[in-house]
């Protein structure tokens, strides 16, 4: 796959899988933008990238949620790179609550980062994919699929699924694809956004693989089938929801 030269705008890029992806990205010769919130990561992931692969990643740092983030990302890309050719939509968030225990807020606030953001991004980004007949591709996982305490994601999994799929046939006609990547349990720092100490996820992440190895992500494993469904040119590769979870979607 030859991405060299190829813009690609990676959100959520501070961390986890979305940092691994600029990283690996940036390794075929990509040119990044990288948007985060966390200025001092997205530092550090760019010096990374510099050092080890010898091109440095603009880095946007904003929250895509308020006004005017999403035109920023895209007016900075088009302004240093003069074109797109990716979207990777990373950036997400989910939490554990119940039907009872949502408020509305709460609600709003995943629907805006988790629907809202890669829809607008991808509206944004349209106008210049086309020029490049680039593609699209939507990052999230299978939590809240049939499971107790998962409603919200279980919500907004189905809705990025239907985005996905229906997004890709409205594109087709302009020579873009869109594609998703659902990874399962990824080796991440999500279970900090639940107070989770480092030794306490060390030895979550390791009892889950105990029960059910072929389970495990690492980050670099789902930046590695983003980098495939980005840089596979083929116009028929487009639509696809692809599960890294070790069949736990089909039990």
């Amino acid at each position: 796959m030859n991405l060299k030269g190829k813009v690609v705008i990676i959100t959520g890029a501070s961390s986890g899988i979305g940092a691994e992806t600029a990283k690996l990205f940036s390794s075929h010769g990509a040119l990044v933008t990288a948007v985060g919130r966390d200025e001092v990561r997205l530092t550090q992931v760019a010096d990374i990238c510099e050092a080890f692969h010898g091109n440095r990643p603009l880095c946007v740092r904003v929250d895509l949620t308020e006004d005017g983030g999403c035109e920023e990302v895209v007016k900075k890309t088009v302004e240093t790179y003069k074109k797109i050719d990716v979207l990777v939509n990373c950036a997400g968030k989910t939490i554990v609550s119940s039907l009872f225990e949502n408020s509305m807020e709460t609600f709003d606030d995943l629907v805006s980062l988790n629907l809202r953001v890669p829809y607008k991004l991808c509206q944004l980004c349209v106008p210049y994919l086309k020029l490049t007949k680039g593609n699209v591709v939507n990052v999230f996982g299978n939590k809240g699929v049939h499971r107790p305490g998962f409603l919200l994601s279980a919500i907004l999994t189905s809705a990025l699924q239907s985005f996905t799929v229906s997004g890709a046939r409205d594109l087709s006609c302009e020579g873009i694809r869109m594609n998703a990547v659902r990874p399962g349990v990824t080796r991440t720092h999500y279970l900090a956004n639940f107070n989770v100490d480092e030794d306490l996820m060390d030895l979550t992440y390791n009892e889950i693989a105990k029960a059910q190895p072929q389970v495990i992500n690492e980050p670099e494993d789902v930046a590695k089938m983003i980098l495939f469904l980005a840089g596979y040119e083929h116009p028929n590769l487009t639509g696809n929801n692809l599960c890294l979870d070790g069949g736990a979607t089909s039990c």
